[in-house]
């Protein structure tokens, strides 16, 4: 289930579930629980066979419960009908702060920047592809560092062969299974046949799966690539001597 419509859904939830309570008389504080305990039990229901991770799950048991606790606060002081001092109004503005910004970690962890803060707060990536989106926890060291020596020693590998790659398939990915057709010919256009090639497929910072390439006909290699969520996903190609990668968003 799409993680920005569990959020923000479950948090319209407990607002209007709160509402209905006090319209019945309840006291604020059981409103406030069963507001933030429904939702939260519903969308724990949603999560089996689809576990979108720790992390995820516990951002949507801190909105709901700041949104009930928020609630809470200012029903209170409604029902005194007296001035809320400057101590609960700082509480409750950061309480909201905190919630707006959950959510948007939340949303740049499973999409990665939109471009255009990508463009804005990354220096320096112009003409380059920005991988903003996040795994998980990944090592760092020596690794990191070869990174980018392997990508300029692959562009300039690429010019020296002169080859002529498409691909098909990966125009529209979707959850599951994709079919992806490579077509290869050399400088001159002719088809390029006998070629060893895999796809490697995985989240960013996360293990690749391995996937080999198989030949239909002459210059053309068919593979089936899994996507098993939706969200950022990195594909590497690798023909023979030729190396390419690319940046897929899963629908």
């Amino acid at each position: 289930m799409e993680t920005g419509l569990t959020l923000f859904g479950g948090l319209a939830a407990v607002l209007v579930l709160f509402a209905v309570m006090r319209a019945f008389r309840m006291p604020a504080e059981l409103a406030g629980l069963v507001a933030a305990a429904v939702p939260l039990f519903v969308y724990i229901a949603s999560l089996f066979g689809q576990w979108p991770g720790l992390d995820v799950v516990a951002i949507h048991i801190a909105v709901f419960i700041m949104a009930a606790f928020v609630l809470v606060v200012l029903s209170r002081y409604r029902a005194r009908q007296a001035g809320m001092h400057w101590v609960p109004r700082a509480l409750i503005a950061f309480f909201v702060v905190l919630i707006v910004m959950n959510a948007g970690f939340l949303y740049v962890s499973t999409k990665g920047l939109p471009p255009s803060l990508a463009d804005l707060l990354l220096p320096g990536g112009e003409n380059k592809t920005l991988h903003t989106g996040f795994a998980g926890t990944t090592r760092h060291g020596e690794e990191a560092a070869k990174a980018v020596g392997a990508d300029l020693s692959r562009r300039h590998r690429n010019e020296q062969l002169g080859w002529q790659v498409r691909v098909e398939g990966l125009r529209m990915p979707s959850v599951g299974q994709n079919a992806v057709t490579v077509f290869a010919d050399d400088r001159n256009g002719r088809p390029l046949v006998n070629l060893a090639g895999e796809w490697r497929v995985g989240r960013p910072g996360a293990e690749q799966a391995i996937i080999p390439l198989k030949a239909a006909v002459d210059g053309q290699y068919e593979a089936r690539l899994e996507f098993s969520g939706a969200g950022l996903w990195l594909v590497d190609l690798q023909l023979d001597s030729y190396r390419q990668a690319w940046e897929i968003q899963v629908p």
